[in-house]
């Protein structure tokens, strides 16, 4: 079918011109579909104005928020004018400023003045968000502001109370506070930062209350009146009375996907915003959504450029797909002393790891040279890391320009560089970033200079993985030294195992018990299964191959459970945790899939045992998954039934080949089955 365009984008929010120029410079036919204002939230209404408020407002150039405002949105203007309508189909790129919604999943229909429709062989979808209000009895439209209103007041405001609990009211506190108003934070939290550590949140809190900023934690709003907010404690025993002018709501972003029709294409969303995989794809493959619409996505458009720059690549070459979401997410929050931070805090690897299994080293820069001779000493850096392995968990710096630092855990962490690399690094003198190298060091002399205590703590925790490890190797060191002694090759030992079971009055009994302990020996799983065929013909082969085939697949699954255990967590975002979290979103279809598409046996199982996919699923696909590969080798090996053999070629001398065609033929429809399954999932 052929499309008006290659690629439409609705929406020309941050990151955009990475995916429309992009495309547009690989010689795709691009459409850009925006009704609002070009470069979207963070240009408009938060990145570059609030930004420029902070450098404002430290520079003490301004005594009012009226006239820093004036200087804010000049600013602004530089960034919007790089990019302008005319700017943008210089590039190629056809903009149509309007309003767009689906009409099917490759047609949308455009309305302004006119109304048209165009179809796109790939569209994608980067609608932005809005800010999120409250209903307070009492208050007024004219008395709210977002952050989306606040950086175009034209007026003074004496008294300023927030709502909120994100990195908005934080950063825009400070700042307005600096500049003549009053500041008042109300927070239903009791930690004034919540998703920050404790650390951090507390220095904060002592920094804005030394401003004269009123700060109001585990409080909520009950109504206003007069302009003033009334608000209670959570346990209901104090309420107070806040002044104000406007009352500045940062209480998060609401994806505006409501009027995009999607149902019309059949596209997957909530409340909370369109479902993706993890290459950004929609149920509809050539569909993609990027930034604030994607239901759970983090609000940061280094975030939304990383999808961006991967999307392109996807779409460039659907071949071979790259997941969008392995990198690990610094974050800043830009007050006048940054706090940058990537990955967890404390509290979120709590959630999944034992407390004696996190070491957690900080520094203040009163230890850092550079810092002693700026008179800048009172910040510090932290950063959380396994025991033992020094894996690099998270980290937050808090410092006057933290975000330029952040960088360099970010890479560490993203390339599995450990304390001890890191520690290993090169850092100039006198720097800032020397106190990052100065953590690692503390964790590594700590870690060796207490090797006995580190040991133990080693043993113990991996005491099942290095046993089941001895236990495995010795088994498999046995059956080495055995074939080595006896002189006897692979085929005489098979042969004798077979002529063994099959003249032996309890030989069915030792099969079963061999085959469900095959796995520790690495014994492979096809061989057992034809031997099943062989021996026992067709009606005590299936039933004897699908019932200890499946507790064969238990023995599997639980030796790589217990390596998997200390290898892989839920916090991962490498390949292996992608892998597991995605395995589990639905265990039973991902299991079933490999078994009727005959993988190999034990390395599924050793997999998912490694990956801890939900066991009672895991059986329950392994047992339906099994029946059609078990009955075709069964199948297969029925039509080579002997008794006895004194070589696997006699095997070949009577043979029934109706066995064979019937086994060739189920193999080719549970095939074809699955791959229709696979594609009727996807």
């Amino acid at each position: 079918m052929k499309y008006d365009f290659d690629i439409a984008v609705i929406g020309a929010g941050s990151g955009w011109l990475t995916v429309a120029f992009g495309l547009a410079a690989a010689g795709k036919k691009v459409a850009l579909i925006e009704r609002g204002p070009i470069w979207g939230d963070c240009t408009n209404f938060w990145c570059v104005p609030s930004k420029a408020l902070i450098d404002i407002a430290k520079s003490w150039k301004y005594s009012s928020l009226k006239d820093a405002l004036v200087e804010v949105r000049e600013r602004r203007e530089v960034i919007r004018n790089e990019e302008t309508p005319a700017k943008i189909r210089e590039h190629n790129i056809e903009l149509f400023e309007c309003v767009a919604t689906f009409k099917d999943e490759h047609t949308l229909s455009l309305s302004w003045e006119n109304s048209i429709e165009i179809s796109a062989k790939n569209i994608v979808i980067a609608t932005w968000s809005r800010a999120m209000k409250l209903n307070i009895d009492g208050l007024d439209d004219e008395d709210i502001l977002t952050n989306e209103s606040i950086f175009e007041l034209t007026q003074d405001i004496e008294n300023l109370v927030v709502i909120g609990w994100g990195y908005i009211w934080c950063e825009l506190s400070e700042s307005i506070a600096s500049l003549g108003t009053k500041v008042s934070i109300v927070q239903r939290n009791t930690q004034l930062i919540p998703n920050e550590e404790r650390e951090s949140s507390e220095l904060i809190k002592n920094i804005l209350s030394e401003k004269w900023i009123d700060i109001y934690t585990d409080f909520t709003w009950k109504k206003a009146e007069n302009k003033k907010l009334e608000i209670i404690s959570s346990d209901e025993k104090n309420t107070k009375k806040i002044s104000f002018d406007k009352i500045l709501f940062a209480l998060g972003r609401i994806p505006n996907v409501e009027k995009l029709n999607l149902e019309k294409a059949g596209i997957e969303f909530d409340t909370h915003g369109i479902c993706v995989d993890s290459y950004n794809r929609t149920n509809k493959k050539h569909i993609f959504a990027i930034g604030d619409c994607v239901n759970g996505n983090p609000q940061f458009t280094h975030w939304v450029n990383n999808e961006w720059r991967w999307v392109v690549r996807n779409i460039l070459v659907p071949i071979h797909n790259k997941n969008v979401r392995t990198k690990n997410l610094p974050s800043v929050l830009y007050t006048h002393n940054e706090i940058a931070k990537v990955w967890k805090t404390k509290s979120e690897l709590l959630q999944s790891m034992q407390k004696e299994d996190i070491v957690t080293k900080i520094k203040d820069f009163e230890t850092n040279d550079r810092s002693k001779v700026t008179n800048n000493t009172s910040w510090f850096v932290l950063m959380h890391f396994k025991r033992v392995t020094g894996k690099i968990l998270g980290s937050t710096i808090y410092w006057e320009n933290a975000g330029e630092m952040i960088g360099q855990v970010t890479l560490a962490m993203d390339n599995n560089i450990s304390a001890y690399k890191f520690s290993s690094s090169i850092q100039a003198y006198p720097t800032k970033s020397d106190l990052l190298k100065r953590v690692a060091d503390s964790f590594v002399i700590d870690t060796i200079s207490n090797f006995k205590t580190e040991l133990k703590y080693f043993l113990s925790s991996y005491a099942l993985q290095i046993i089941t490890g001895l236990i495995w190797i010795s088994l498999l060191v046995w059956f080495l030294v055995y074939k080595n002694n006896t002189g006897q090759s692979f085929e005489e030992i098979a042969l004798w195992f077979y002529n063994f079971i099959a003249g032996n009055p309890i030989g069915i009994f030792i099969f079963i018990i061999a085959y469900a302990l095959r796995p520790i020996i690495l014994f492979p799983a096809s061989f057992m299964t034809l031997m099943s065929g062989a021996l026992f013909w067709l009606s005590y082969g299936i039933v004897i191959t699908v019932v200890w085939a499946t507790l064969s697949a238990t023995t599997a699954y639980l030796i790589g459970s217990v390596f998997g255990k200390k290898v892989i967590s839920w916090e991962d975002t490498g390949i292996l945790g992608q892998m597991k979290k995605s395995a589990n979103k639905s265990p039973f279809v991902s299991v079933l899939l490999t078994r009727l598409l005959f993988f190999p046996y034990d390395i599924v199982n050793y997999i998912c045992g490694f990956l801890r996919i939900k066991y009672i699923p895991f059986t329950l696909a392994t047992i339906f998954g099994i029946l059609p590969g078990s009955t075709v080798f069964v199948l297969a090996w029925a039509a080579f039934y002997n008794k006895e053999l004194t070589s696997f070629s006699q095997a070949f001398e009577n043979i029934d080949s109706s066995f064979l065609y019937i086994a060739a033929g189920l193999f080719i429809v549970t095939v074809a089955f699955a791959k229709l399954l696979k594609k009727f999932i996807k």
